[in-house]
C-alpha cells in the first residue's frame, strides 16, 4: 500500500476492545490472558495453525525505542481480527 498510514496503538486496542465485546469476550487485562484468549479462540475456531507453545520462538531481536508497543498491539489485532473471522 502507497501512501498508507499504520493504525495508532489506540486504534488498534479500539479495534481488538471492539472485536472482543463483539465475540461476548472479556477485553484481557494482561499479556497472559490475553494470550489465553487468542488460544482459546484459536482452538474454537479449529485454526490449522500449531498452538503458540508448539511453536519455535523467533530470535530475540533489538528494539527500538517507542516502537515495540505499536508492533505488539498491531500483532494483537490482527491475531484477534483473524481468530474472529
Amino acid at each position: 500500500m502507497i501512501g498508507a498510514v499504520r493504525p495508532t496503538v489506540r486504534q488498534i486496542y479500539a479495534l481488538a476492545a471492539t472485536l472482543c465485546e463483539r465475540g461476548g469476550e472479556e477485553f484481557p487485562e494482561t499479556r497472559d490472558a490475553a494470550s489465553e484468549l487468542i488460544e482459546r479462540l484459536r482452538i474454537e475456531n479449529g485454526h490449522p495453525a500449531p498452538r503458540l507453545e508448539d511453536s519455535p520462538r523467533p530470535p530475540l531481536r533489538r528494539r527500538h525505542r517507542g516502537r515495540g508497543a505499536d508492533k505488539l498491539a498491531r500483532r494483537i489485532a490482527a491475531e484477534v481480527a483473524r481468530e474472529l473471522r
